[in-house]
């Protein structure tokens, strides 16, 4: 787990609620829904970069096909290619998705000392469900919000702040857990505390989030439940 200038420890019982993104974070699926786009956007005679893919990991996709396209898509043609994208997920999803090594160990811990569980996703509400269930996390999981139902998604904070308004608290009472930069942006923008947690993260895009790690078992102590030395901003 990366520390900076400064250091406080990072106790998550002083926190009322947990948020977590789904896709990335609580289970491997973002290769999914790159096959998906590729195969699909390929129907249109487009073929995404890798850099295009990777800029777009963590955000939904409205941005990703106006980009693609090279204009802003009508309402109607964003949610026929969109559903499209959705059905061919729903082929591998259940097939090729695996749950992120520590994640669910980790929330469950959180849970079993009384904070409140949330997800805060991209990906439409179904996937969330699915996900859910594949985990064995709906005793414990509380309520989701899928930035698919939004205006918008991440890594604009309103994600984020429907979720805090579904769990009626304040941002101070809850934080965030992240995989990726659009998302930790979100979270971060709509006034959470948040870890950054997964493959990179401990990388410079990512020094605005307090706690940084590679993966779970980096935050994971004896007891559980208070995770290390944490990065927090300079006054």
């Amino acid at each position: 787990m990366t520390a900076g200038p400064r250091e406080a420890m990072f106790d998550p019982t002083r926190y009322h609620a947990a948020i977590f993104d789904l896709d990335g974070t609580l289970v491997h699926s973002e290769h999914v829904w790159e096959k998906a786009k590729v195969e699909v956007t390929a129907r249109y005679g487009k073929r995404p970069s890798r850099e295009l893919l990777d800029a777009h990991v963590g955000r939904g996709l409205k941005d990703f096909l106006d980009e693609l396209f090279g204009m802003p898509l009508t309402p109607e043609m964003r949610r026929a290619i969109g559903d499209q994208i959705g059905a061919e997920a729903d082929i591998w999803l259940d097939r090729l998705r695996e749950p992120i090594p520590g994640a669910k160990e980790w929330l469950m811990g959180l849970a079993e000392a009384g904070l409140r569980i949330a997800i805060c996703s991209s990906s439409p509400r179904r996937h969330i469900d699915s996900a859910v269930e594949m985990l064995g996390l709906k005793a414990v999981v509380e309520l989701s919000v899928s930035g698919a139902e939004l205006p918008v998604g991440k890594p604009d904070p309103l994600p984020f702040r429907r979720t805090l308004d579904a769990l009626s608290i304040p941002a101070r009472d809850a934080f965030a857990v992240e995989d990726s930069v659009p998302g930790a942006l979100a979270a971060h923008g709509a006034g959470l505390f948040t870890l950054a947690i997964g493959p990179g993260c401990t990388g410079p895009a990512y020094d605005f989030c307090p706690i940084r790690a590679e993966s779970f078992a980096e935050m994971t102590t004896t007891n559980g439940l208070t995770y290390g030395s944490a990065t927090t901003p300079a006054e």
